[in-house]
């Protein structure tokens, strides 16, 4: 596949479905998945849904997402942090395969900070 130079509605949810496709079938976060999410294809598609709107506010400033991230992970059944790695590790692989490097750069950077921000209100503040 060639790679993909602009931001779209349409390489978002190529992007989106590509990397959960991964995380479906990652070992270590597979599971952890299932249990919030599900298994079955139907399980999954109002999360799909929701990360297509997350990522087109974020990347395209569409003002489609309409939700609360941090609260939604903290209501998640607690995880080890360590996971966090291994969703930036499988973001930035897929985001790499699908665009061209200066936009996977974006993309990776603004998951990072996501992650970052989670983590620290999910973990430093717990105590």
């Amino acid at each position: 596949m060639e790679k993909l130079p602009t931001i779209t509605e349409e390489s978002i949810k190529l992007l989106v479905d590509r990397f959960y496709d991964k995380v479906r079938s990652n070992k270590e976060l597979a599971p952890l998945f299932a249990r919030e999410i599900g298994v079955s294809h139907e399980d999954w598609l109002p999360h799909l849904q929701k990360m297509y709107d997350f990522w087109s506010s974020i990347m395209l400033t569409s003002g489609r997402y309409h939700g609360n991230p941090l609260k939604k992970h903290k209501d998640l059944t607690p995880f080890d942090i360590k996971m966090f790695d291994q969703w930036l590790q499988l973001f930035a692989e897929t985001a790499n395969e699908i665009h061209t490097s200066d936009i996977a750069a974006i993309y990776i950077a603004k998951s990072r900070r996501i992650a970052e921000n989670l983590k620290f209100n999910m973990y430093s503040l717990q105590n």
